[in-house]
């Protein structure tokens, strides 16, 4: 009886031996023809995002905040650095400085709307959104501001001076449907 069961066990372990080796070569098989088709190629930025380039860098910024009634009148120092996300199709930007909420935010290039595209959050509690066209030299993003419950209109109107200045004004909408300047400034390009 021994002898027979040593036989049935040997017999049994050629079977798993067998499938073992079916199951690897097929695996391998698989996986050369997978490996053998080149993967997708991937979309590569158009000249719409490249044109976002001219915000890459670190940026110093010096405004005059106007009275009203979201903040106090003042200067503003603000220092900004834009980063190219990955795959290029898109800024990551964060904004400190003297009298200004620390904010991150995210430009990009939304090729079905045909328009540039902003989202920000703030230490302050600002979150907001936008978007731009662009004509010449100048940037006009028009924006929705929601903060500590109220929602507002604004606008952002950025000229390019040089290849490291530009200047910036920002507009609220006022009740009375006008627009009503809150902030102007320079910015200039201190390192790439």
């Amino acid at each position: 009886m021994a002898g027979i069961a040593v036989m049935n066990a040997c017999s049994k372990e050629k079977k798993m031996s067998r499938r073992s080796s079916l199951a690897l070569i097929l695996i391998s098989g698989f996986t050369a023809i997978s490996l053998a088709q080149a993967p997708p190629e991937l979309p590569k930025p158009g000249p719409e995002e490249k044109r976002l380039e001219y915000f890459v860098g670190t940026w110093k910024g010096e405004a005059e905040v106007k009275a009203n009634p979201y903040m106090p009148a003042g200067k503003s120092v603000t220092t900004s650095t834009c980063t190219w996300g990955p795959g290029g199709f898109f800024l990551e930007c964060r904004g400190e400085g003297e009298n200004y909420p620390t904010t991150h935010g995210i430009m990009a290039y939304d090729s079905q709307a045909k328009v540039y595209t902003e989202f920000y959050a703030s230490s302050a509690g600002l979150v907001g959104g936008g978007t731009a066209t662009v004509d010449g030299n100048t940037w006009t993003w028009t924006l929705e501001d929601k903060w500590l419950g109220q929602a507002f209109k604004g606008r952002t109107t950025v000229t390019v001076k040089s290849a490291s200045q530009s200047t910036a004004k920002y507009e609220y909408l006022d009740p009375n449907g006008s627009y009503v300047t809150l902030i102007e400034g320079t910015s200039t390009r201190v390192a790439p």
